[in-house]
């Protein structure tokens, strides 16, 4: 195991947290997660910004930051979705624990100090911290709507009321040898960041749940065109915010809706699903999306093209190249 100031394989001094933050031509919104990172009252991190074969402009902003601690790697295809990403980060990740952003979410200036805290406390593999769900406004002026996730049973992961997305995730890096990768999208019953959680939890991880409200999650598949425009204005006043840290908790948890509670027959069926294998989120997830439509519906919201093709043919690839070739300012080649 590295520990904090101590050299890796590499010789160079090994950071207490590696964030990875994997990201898809959004640079006005990665600038905001950027500044939400480098913003934290605990400063032992490296970034591990994982592109999913994004445009130039991407490089050009890890860039500007002028910081060491932040390595920008650029996958030279679309993967489509950010599992591929993240466990590119796992892969390279050298700090004691690994924490995952998502590039249109925020975190408070206390997150990784609080996390690191509470997973040396609590003795855990992973630990989840409570989120905010920011809704989007139906219209301008409209007043702020959230939601609340992270809760778990007795101060632990529970798998029918635990949800913990990917920005609220920290593991130590020792465990991930055994906790396994994230799997593909198109391999899980429902979101891949609950996919992980629960067979990590099947595997005897313990994951323990941060009584702490550290992150803000912007869900880009909640706002139409999200990835058509590079604009970030929801984030950028929530980061402004943040200099009130606990006047924006405040307004944040005042305007959260309760969730509903379960009946105790309900309950107990879900926890035998989760004994018998199956995630207790899956029936809803696939009642709601139905197979293999969860990831189209969601790139039609954002404004993306459709999954990228895992085996394009030579006419597909030529295609792919002479469209480089033209953005590169260059004459694509002929036949």
């Amino acid at each position: 195991m590295e520990r904090p100031g101590r050299s890796d394989a590499t010789g160079q001094t090994a950071p207490l947290v590696s964030v990875v933050i994997a990201t898809h031509n959004r640079p006005a919104a990665l600038r905001q997660a950027l500044r939400s990172v480098l913003g934290q009252t605990l400063q032992d991190f490296e970034i591990l910004v994982i592109g999913d074969a994004c445009r130039p402009e991407t490089a050009a902003l890890t860039a500007e930051f002028d910081d060491p601690r932040i390595i920008y790697i650029n996958l030279p295809v679309n993967f489509g979705e950010q599992s591929g990403p993240n466990n590119i980060g796992f892969a390279r990740a050298r700090g004691r624990f690994v924490a995952l952003l998502n590039h249109d979410d925020l975190w408070f200036p206390d997150h990784l100090a609080a996390m690191t805290g509470w997973i040396d406390a609590t003795g855990a593999d992973i630990v989840i911290a409570r989120g905010a769900i920011i809704e989007p406004a139906r219209m301008k002026g409209d007043p702020l709507k959230t939601s609340i996730y992270g809760m778990g049973k007795g101060g632990l992961y529970d798998p029918v009321i635990t949800a913990g997305y990917g920005s609220a995730q920290m593991a130590r890096r020792a465990s991930l040898g055994w906790l396994g990768p994230w799997r593909r999208a198109n391999e899980c019953a429902c979101e891949s960041s609950q996919d992980w959680l629960f067979r990590a939890w099947r595997k005897g991880a313990v994951i323990a749940t941060l009584p702490h409200l550290t992150v803000l999650s912007i869900f880009s598949g909640q706002r139409s065109g999200s990835y058509v425009e590079d604009t970030a204005v929801e984030q950028e006043e929530l980061i402004d915010a943040m200099r009130m840290p606990n006047d924006l908790r405040i307004k944040v948890l005042a305007a959260a809706t309760a969730p509903r509670p379960l009946k105790k027959s309900s309950y107990l069926k879900r926890r035998l699903w989760a004994a018998c294998g199956i995630h207790p989120r899956s029936v809803e997830f696939r009642r709601k999306y139905g197979r293999d439509s969860y990831m189209p519906g969601l790139r039609k919201v954002r404004g993306l093209p459709p999954m990228p093709e895992r085996e394009p043919g030579p006419d597909d690839l030529l295609a792919r190249y002479r469209g480089l070739a033209e953005s590169d300012g260059a004459e694509p080649n002929g036949d």
